[in-house]
């Protein structure tokens, strides 16, 4: 339509005849989260030949959906969301065996390695005794092990307990927590490390006040008294309490 932009999805290992149709919705479904603005982005059609996705853009996302993308290529301060759609879209084309690739009308944006990409070397697994912070964000479960979700900045530990456990950490939802139990750590060529199970064995609640506050109230507390100094062995033993 007129005012409209076209993106497309290459994918090499697969023709519009051979996907399934299950696996053609989810590489649709990502190439939408990728692009972003889903209320302005629509199916436009397949291509003949090897599979290409199209998507349609509306004249007034244009430039949003133009910036999103350009940021992503340029390795610029792009959405989270963003990254973890080329992610997921790089995972399901190293699955299937295949690459691909984006393309803005003609012109080719980037491509996912997919199958060719280099994938590092786990080490372990290491079970370890250990806790996270976080902030809970899901508790629930289909079977015996209940599934709990602690978020920790822009990562998410998934990890089990069991019911006994889980009744008491309900009421803790999307609060502050510390859980501790034991953890099953894979480490990559690279040095990092990364969670592969934590099965809570117990929890503390984590204070939600402040830093300023805490501050604030130690130096009321550890203030000298009116007209006089106070004596250095109470300020120790007081900071020790503290």
């Amino acid at each position: 339509m007129p005012g409209e932009e076209t993106y497309e999805l290459y994918i090499d290992a697969f023709t519009p005849e051979s996907i399934p149709m299950a696996r053609l919705a989810k590489y649709k479904s990502g190439f939408a989260g990728l692009l972003g603005h889903n209320e302005h982005v629509h199916f436009g059609r397949l291509n003949p030949g090897s599979l290409s996705v199209l998507a349609r853009v509306d004249e007034t996302a244009r430039p949003k959906v133009a910036r999103r993308v350009d940021e992503l290529r340029l390795d610029g301060q792009v959405a989270q969301s963003a990254r973890n759609a080329f992610k997921d879209l790089d995972d399901m084309l190293a699955e299937d065996n295949a690459t691909g690739r984006v393309l803005r009308g003609k012109a080719a944006l980037f491509e996912f390695p997919g199958r060719n990409r280099h994938v590092e070397t786990k080490l372990g697994p290491v079970v370890q005794a250990g806790s996270l912070d976080g902030e809970m964000i899901m508790i629930g479960a289909r079977d015996a092990s209940i599934n709990v979700h602690i978020k920790a900045g822009e990562q998410i530990h998934h990890c089990v307990t069991s019911k006994t456990i889980a009744r008491r950490l309900a009421p803790h939802i999307f609060g502050p927590i510390r859980v501790l139990g034991t953890g099953t750590w894979a480490r990559l060529e690279s040095g990092g490390w990364i969670l592969k199970r934590f099965e809570i064995t117990d929890f503390q609640p984590l204070d939600e006040t402040p830093l300023s506050m805490i501050f604030e109230g130690l130096r009321n507390r550890l203030a000298p008294p009116e007209g006089g100094r106070m004596n250095p062995i109470e300020l120790m033993r007081q900071l020790r309490e503290e």
